[in-house]
């Protein structure tokens, strides 16, 4: 589809958004009690703040690989909302904020990211006014033109996960009458928040009969699904696989980190391919598509904040813009191993024009 590919490609990006806030570490040690200890000062360095959250992360990757943005989520009318509202400006452009709402009723959102060297992250996050977000903040009128619908981290936005996630589902739904196609990123639980007392496993049957592409990671659609047991990490993919097409998924990519992505894609692409305005057949080459690729080693990882978000934004984008199966699964593990080696989620990524892709 090489000499098919598009320009000017519009997607709606909904979900959490924050300030990440993320102090540099003079220290190292085993675990996190070495380095902060009660009762005393611990030295911090940097001055690393970025737009975080999956709107961020994916929507501003999303743009640099060719495809303009209008992003979907709730800030307050606050000094953190006005931080974001520029770095997003900045970031996925001028237009992209036009549909993002803004609220003297709620605060922003906001996370400190603790990632000392050596050790893995942990987050503190505020949810503010992700929590306050739904479906009647969504100005449809401004979405006409968007081929595709992505939402991402459900597990953080309160009005999209009760109720069974009534309101994800109806957000699909109307996604699907306006010919968008829709995709769905999940991220980990919180088990002591209110998502952690849901019925994910319900959850998902409802919502997955209406997304066209769901693209979680291993490890937290297993804790959600409550697959265990599974000593073999391959194995527990292809389970979470299977299970994920027995609630309705249709096409499936299982971001597995260090060991790379698995996908299972359906055998019919003709309404993908009319909702993109490609030529029937002209996505042959992804129609039923089955397998494992390793992921692209990195010299130094730096961070892997956003590396999930940013990696299926590359494959979203691939996707949208008409590049191949093969490019886009290249793609999308190329600008992931880019994410990693830069403290921020989309500083180190590059427009596809500027990529090598193998032959």
């Amino acid at each position: 589809m090489k000499e098919n590919r598009k320009e000017n490609m519009r997607a709606a990006v909904a979900g959490c958004i924050s300030v990440d806030i993320c102090p540099a570490f003079a220290g190292t040690g085993k675990d996190f009690g070495e380095i902060i200890k009660e009762g005393r000062i611990t030295r911090i360095g940097g001055d690393d703040i970025f737009p975080g959250g999956s709107v961020a992360n994916t929507g501003i990757a999303l743009k640099k690989f060719g495809i303009d943005v209008s992003l979907l989520c709730r800030l307050g009318e606050d000094a953190m909302g006005d931080l974001l509202m520029n770095m997003l400006r900045e970031g996925a452009g001028e237009d992209s904020v036009e549909t993002i709402c803004v609220s003297g009723d709620s605060y922003s959102a906001y996370s400190l990211i603790l990632a000392p060297q050596g050790l893995d992250r942990a987050i503190l996050q505020n949810p503010g006014a992700n929590d306050d977000y739904d479906i009647e903040d969504i100005d449809w009128d401004k979405l006409e033109g968007c081929s595709l619908l992505h939402f991402g981290h459900p597990p953080t936005m309160k009005h999209f996960f009760i109720n069974d996630g009534s309101q994800l589902v109806e957000l699909f739904e109307k996604a699907h009458e306006m010919g968008m196609i829709t995709s769905l990123d999940l991220c980990a639980v919180d088990p002591a928040s209110d998502a952690g007392r849901e019925d994910w496993k319900r959850i998902l049957g409802n919502v997955l009969p209406h997304v066209d592409f769901f693209l979680p990671s291993r490890d937290e659609l297993a804790d959600m699904l409550g697959v265990e047991g599974y000593e073999d990490p391959r194995e527990l993919t292809m389970e979470l696989i299977r299970r994920s097409v027995d609630l309705g998924a249709s096409n499936v990519v299982i971001k597995e980190g260090e060991l790379g992505m698995s996908y299972r894609n359906i055998e019919d692409f003709s309404r993908i391919e009319a909702a993109l305005g490609y030529a029937s057949g002209s996505m042959k080459d992804w129609e039923g598509a089955t397998g494992q690729v390793p992921a692209i080693p990195v010299d130094e990882e730096v961070s892997g904040l956003g590396a999930g978000d940013t990696t299926i934004a590359a494959y979203l984008a691939a996707m949208m813009r008409g590049y191949s199966f093969e490019e886009a699964l290249y793609l999308a593990r190329a600008e992931g191993a880019l994410c990693v080696s830069d403290t921020s989620a989309t500083g180190a990524l590059l427009p596809f024009e500027e990529m090598i892709i193998p032959s």
